[in-house]
């Protein structure tokens, strides 16, 4: 199930998922639904094989959803 991540977090190069933050806006597939029963989470896997916990409301279906700017330091 092919989504779109988008980083909803502290924006820094301080920030404990900073290398989360840089792949905001990146496709990701979605490996499993998580068990948390505070907030509905999902195993993700990003193109460079990066595997992380996200919370429900970090994945699009498009990028008319998002809510952020791009991570700065992004290469074109």
């Amino acid at each position: 199930m092919p989504k779109l991540f988008e980083y909803h977090c502290w924006e820094s190069e301080n920030s404990v998922d900073a290398e989360l933050w840089h792949h905001t806006h990146q496709s990701v597939d979605v490996l499993c639904r998580l068990d948390n029963p505070e907030q509905v989470m999902y195993r993700i896997r990003f193109n460079d094989g990066l595997e992380y916990d996200v919370f429900e409301d970090e994945l699009a279906d498009s990028p008319a959803e998002y809510e952020r700017a791009d991570y700065p330091g992004k290469e074109v």
